[in-house]
């Protein structure tokens, strides 16, 4: 596992989004190691306890806590500036990592965000992998499958601080703690499941006898021969249904045929034909009006064409006054209708003889002869101006006549949809459809009354079905049972023998891992301590897991007559071979891990362990800690430096290149000694 970044968001003391670079830069493949400064108070313990919550959750707090503490806690660590009115209301941690699988290289992204509420704290956990969201795992189990990927247990060889180490170095808790380490690191806890797994099933098997089989089974006989029964005579009734059923579909479809034949369909259809009827004489009606109204109106006008227009024409012509223009009105006007009634271009359509010609001419000598004093043309009709009777007559080309064409189609197609009607109608007058119809509904009525015959045999049929099926089944694995009986025992006893050889396993791999991590711990501890023959030889017991030091000459050394840093020697000592021993390429995290150290051992610290934890070490230390010497003697393996620097005034840290200064030689070091 490759460490990439650490995404803070309004995390802790950290505002705003802080993005972390973890990835080395090796230097001959020696740069190894991140590191992290900061007074304290400054948050290089946020920085680790962002990467546990990142992977675990709730988990990163221990087993043992609830949801409710875990809400309050997510609360709590939403960063609040001072003097700040409104303060960020949800925070996220993210972490970018790769992890091989299967020889197989993965690029992960999670971000775990949460918002807090008036009374709640909402959370969501995304899963990116090699670019894309998770989906090889449903959602609701991406936590378990972080588990999986990096077990709690085992980062805690990994990802620790001072408190961890402290509690190993407590010989009250070291017994505790080192058991859950190596049950964890070995893989013995999932041994212990396989085990009780078994005993389990071979629990199972005892308590299963096979004296009340045998009485199932002629139950289960007798039984399936009282359904087969029932399902025989069931599918008996429905042929016989089946069978009626065509038949009185038959003679409802000849029903039909003779209703439709005999006019039936008409007399069904009465009602609606004469409601249709009576809408088309409505119709013709109003079309009637209509055509009245526009008789009454312009349509005369429309009957000669030629003198309407010419008429027209004379309207806008600068009008003339007096008896010339009178004369000159009236004689064309007469020569007009001579040209009309010699030509008779365009057609009329009324029957015009000479007694309408002579009343035409009478009408226009009589009108000759008034006395009118030079009354203008406009005055012939009613006072209307010249303009509005020219719009008229062209209204009478524009619109009367079209829409006079169109009244003309609907009226026909109209009179022929009513001829229709009244011959449908006296079909339907004359036939007896009522009858035909009564006797058409009967016949429909039985082969509806059948239907639901045999709808209802066919939902008893199934129900049988489903019992003889269950019952069946039910027999076939009480056979199947008593057969395999013999086999039942032999795996019993395997299962038994699978046990007894786990067990034998479990001691064996257990001495196995003791052995390596004895070894280990040894070379370990003695590299750290200042007095390199302290302990020659460790011994942990199998079962408690206490652990026993021994001096080069066997005496045993115990524990509690180690000095503090001696002890802060071998709690890390034992971190560190545990971590060996578990054979997984992670990362270290270190915090503050020299606190409680000398100079001698912070040195071994310092020259044996941080260059050679593991692969990537992130190294979170103070400036008292980790200090100029350190810093210079460290610097062929830092791959990157940060300065984690606290404004008081903001309440906020900000995340600076470099450590707290840099190693350019002798001169600034001592300066740097000077200020520290």
């Amino acid at each position: 596992m490759i460490l990439r970044s650490l995404n803070l968001e309004n995390f802790g003391l950290f505002a705003g989004q802080v993005v972390i670079d973890l990835s080395v830069r090796p230097k001959s493949g020696k740069a190894s190691i991140v590191l992290v400064g900061g007074k304290n108070g400054a948050g290089k313990t946020t920085i680790l306890e962002a990467v546990r919550l990142a992977l675990y959750g709730k988990r990163a707090l221990g087993s043992s806590v609830g949801q409710a503490e875990y809400g309050e806690y997510l609360r709590q660590r939403i960063h609040r500036p001072p003097k700040v009115d409104v303060a960020p209301q949800g925070a996220s941690v993210g972490l970018e990592f790769d992890y091989a699988e299967s020889g197989v290289l993965r690029h992960y992204r999670i971000r775990r965000s949460w918002a807090a509420r008036t009374k709640s704290v909402t959370e969501e956990l995304v899963i990116e992998q090699d670019g894309s969201q998770l989906t090889d795992v449903r959602r609701e189990e991406w936590q378990e499958f972080l588990h999986d990927l990096i077990p709690p247990g085992v980062s805690q060889l990994f990802f620790f601080d001072a408190e961890k180490i402290q509690e190993l170095a407590d010989s009250q808790t070291d017994q505790e703690q080192l058991a859950g380490a190596i049950r964890s690191l070995l893989g013995i806890e999932l041994i212990s499941r396989l085990r009780d797994d078994l005993g389990l099933y071979l629990a199972r098997q005892n308590r299963n006898g096979n004296g009340r089989d045998s009485e199932r089974l002629e139950e289960l006989g007798t039984e399936l021969e009282v359904i087969e029964g029932k399902s025989a005579i069931l599918r008996e009734q429905l042929a016989d249904l089946r069978a009626r059923r065509d038949a009185e579909a038959r003679e409802a479809e000849r029903c039909r045929l003779r209703f439709l034949r005999e006019g039936g369909d008409l007399a069904a259809r009465r009602q609606l034909l004469e409601r249709e009827k009576e809408s088309i004489t409505a119709q013709i009606d109003q079309l009637q009006s209509e055509l009245g109204d526009l008789a009454n109106g312009l349509l005369p006008f429309a009957a000669a064409p030629r003198v309407t227009r010419k008429f027209a024409a004379c309207l806008l012509k600068p009008e003339a006054t007096g008896v010339d223009a009178r004369a000159n009105f009236l004689s064309g006007l007469r020569h007009s209708l001579k040209d009309w009634r010699k030509t008779a271009a365009p057609p009329r359509k009324g029957r015009w003889d000479s007694k309408h010609w002579a009343d035409l001419q009478l009408f226009l000598a009589s009108w000759s002869k008034e006395s009118m004093g030079g009354q203008p043309v406009a005055g012939l009709l009613g006072g209307a101006s010249r303009q509005s009777l020219s719009t008229w007559l062209r209204d009478v080309h524009a619109l009367v006549r079209p829409r006079l064409r169109a009244l003309g189609v609907e009226l026909e197609r109209l009179n022929s949809r009513q001829e229709e009607l009244a011959v449908l109608l006296a079909r339907a007058a004359a036939g007896d459809g009522a009858s035909l119809l009564e006797e058409l509904r009967q016949a429909e009525q039985r082969v509806g009354a059948t239907d639901a015959l045999i709808g209802a045999a066919s939902g008893e049929l199934g129900q049988c079905r489903v019992v003889t099926e269950r019952l069946t089944r039910e027999r076939r694995e009480l056979l199947e049972k008593q057969q395999n009986q013999a086999q039942q025992d032999r795996r019993a006893t395997l299962a038994a023998t699978a046990a007894r050889a786990l067990i034998v396993y479990e001691q064996k791999v257990t001495f196995r891992k003791l052995d390596q991590l004895r070894q280990e711990f040894v070379s370990c501890f003695n590299l750290l301590s200042r007095k390199g023959d302290i302990v020659s030889a460790v011994s942990v017991d199998p079962v408690s897991f206490e652990v026993t030091l021994a001096n080069a000459e066997g005496v045993s050394v115990p524990k509690a007559a180690l000095s503090a840093g001696e002890k802060q020697i071998y709690a890390i000592a034992m971190l560190w071979a545990l971590a060996r021993t578990s054979g997984r390429p992670l990362p270290m995290i270190i915090d503050t891990p020299l606190a409680r150290l000398d100079s001698d051992h912070r040195g071994n610290l310092v020259k044996r362990y941080f260059p050679t934890a593991s692969h990537q070490v992130l190294v979170l230390s103070t400036d008292t800690e980790v200090d100029a010497d350190y810093f210079e003697m460290l610097s062929p393996h830092i791959s990157r430096a940060y300065h984690l620097r606290y404004d008081a005034r903001t309440g906020r840290t900000a995340l600076e290149e470099g450590y707290f200064w840099k190693s350019n030689g002798r001169s600034e070091r001592r300066s740097a000694l000077q200020q520290a």
